[in-house]
């Protein structure tokens, strides 16, 4: 059954089917371009599904099999500030969106498939497993606009690609396809785009069977390793794992020759 999360905007679907919460950018006559709204709702989704229990991993996509998203909404944004140092309200409500991925604790899957440019690559830097269509493609044009690309998306993008590939495509401009994003390590996994949806699923069902509290400590692991987050909550996630009914689960279940039951406790 797929229960339907209320966004307060059409541009994004939140849907959430069994253990699995959906994030569908859905503007697909600008190429799923994120606008300020968009993203403001976008943390909210995030925040209530990293607090609803039942959810153990969170897809993001786009749209209409053209891009997965565009970039940010230039023209949606603070226009008509003129130059200026200081933060706009459109500056605080477009960087809450990515702020929320940052927080989420459980697995995150991009599903790629066309463009994913700009604020799209900024949203999809933050997932954990990236997997993306043959036809895609990946870039970064705050060069050829003016624009300071945020501080937080170069960190992601060096921690992922390394120097000299994060130089080339943020000075350059250009944009990446899909198999040279695999090499770099951007992508996980390449497939042609009829088959997205099934090695999405796939992915889902088999991280949806693993125990929830050791996913949630290997990503705080993985964040505290790359310098984003802190060890010490790393750690505690980890003596979690010991402590849990689920680790009480796995033994038995290995005992048992029988596939483990985890309720994330």
């Amino acid at each position: 059954m797929v229960q339907t999360v209320e966004t307060g905007t059409d541009k994004l679907i939140a849907e959430v089917e069994g253990a699995v919460g959906r994030i569908v950018f859905n503007n697909p006559e600008r190429h799923n371009a994120i606008t300020t709204d968009m993203f403001a709702a976008l943390a909210a989704v995030v925040d209530a599904y990293e607090q609803d229990a039942k959810i153990r991993v969170v897809v993001v996509s786009g749209a209409g099999g053209r891009a997965f998203a565009s970039g940010a909404d230039i023209g949606n944004l603070d226009s008509a500030r003129g130059p200026s140092r200081n933060p706009s309200p459109d500056d605080a409500r477009t960087s809450r969106g990515p702020a929320a991925l940052g927080r989420l604790t459980k697995p995150l899957i991009a599903a790629v498939d066309g463009y994913c440019l700009g604020g799209g690559l900024l949203v999809a830097l933050h997932a954990d497993l990236l997997v993306a269509t043959d036809r895609s493609k990946f870039g970064i044009p705050a060069a050829r606009l003016g624009v300071g690309y945020p501080i937080e998306g170069v960190e992601q993008l060096v921690g992922r690609v390394g120097d000299a590939n994060a130089a080339r495509i943020l000075m350059t401009g250009d944009r990446v396809g899909a198999e040279e994003a695999a090499s770099m390590g951007l992508a996980h996994k390449v497939v042609p785009a009829d088959e997205l949806d099934d090695e999405v699923e796939q992915l889902c069902s088999r991280l949806v069977a693993n125990a929830p509290l050791t996913l949630r400590a290997v990503k705080l692991s993985i964040a505290s390793a790359a310098g984003r987050g802190d060890r010490q909550t790393a750690l505690d996630a980890i003596a979690d794992c010991w402590a849990s009914e689920d680790f009480a689960e796995g033994r038995a279940a290995f005992s048992e020759h029988r596939e483990p039951r985890f309720r994330g406790r």
